[in-house]
């Protein structure tokens, strides 16, 4: 009896560690995508200084969160977010506009593609 009670505690445990988990992936993508629209608008009229320090501020946000990803997340993909981030930095440094925009979808789609993958969907689960 009482290892069924310890198991069902475990259980618990697990669930609601997983669905904040979840929330907090959730939460940090989409602060993330606010501030990569607001990259992007300042790119579209030109204002590449705007563009650079809301990029610098940016990478420092994702440093913040990268350490907490680093749990729950392959490293492989928070690579390829990190990488992304630079080359935007870098366009944006160089004011590329074409090049930026692309950095900055990619950027998005990384983001979107993790988050799915580690929403709990029947997909996921098999």
């Amino acid at each position: 009896m009482k290892q069924v009670g310890v198991m069902i505690i475990c259980i618990i445990i697990v669930a609601v560690s997983g669905i904040c988990e979840i929330k907090y992936l959730n939460k940090s993508s989409i602060y993330l995508m606010s501030d990569i629209e607001y990259i992007k608008n300042a790119i579209n009229n030109n204002n590449y200084d705007l563009a650079s320090e809301q990029s610098k501020a940016t990478y420092d946000s994702w440093g913040n969160i990268k350490k907490i990803w680093n749990i729950f997340i392959n490293h492989e993909e928070i690579d390829d977010i990190e990488n992304s981030m630079i080359d935007l930095k870098e366009y944006i440094e160089f004011e590329n506009k074409e090049e930026c925009l692309v950095a900055i979808e990619k950027i998005k789609s990384e983001l979107d593609h993790t988050i799915k993958r580690q929403q709990l969907r029947i997909d996921n689960i098999l």
